[in-house]
């Protein structure tokens, strides 16, 4: 059994979501309402639902192969970086 515990986003909040991920099939996940699903669970005290969904994450691999996850971007920090870079001329590394 492997259970996953996350903290509610609702304001004011001290619940958590709380879902069992031992049995998830990543090669073939359950589809709800045309969007794949693992788990619908309730925050333990508001009771507000969220939906388990897979994702992707992204990690760099040192020499001694330690994981680190890569923080998230949004595209429209990476367009204004690629408009940075055109207008110094090209790759930077600051």
């Amino acid at each position: 059994m492997s259970v996953e515990a996350h903290k509610c986003n609702v304001r004011g909040c001290k619940g958590f979501i709380v879902f069992e991920n031992a049995d998830f099939d990543y090669n073939n996940p359950p589809t709800v309402n045309g969007m794949y699903e693992f788990d619908d669970p309730s925050c333990t005290e508001c009771g507000k639902e969220y939906k388990v969904v897979p994702y992707h994450a992204v990690i760099a691999i040192d020499k001694h192969e330690d994981i680190e996850f890569v923080e998230s971007a949004c595209m429209t920090e990476f367009e204004r970086r690629e408009k940075e870079r055109k207008a110094l001329g090209g790759v930077t590394n600051d």
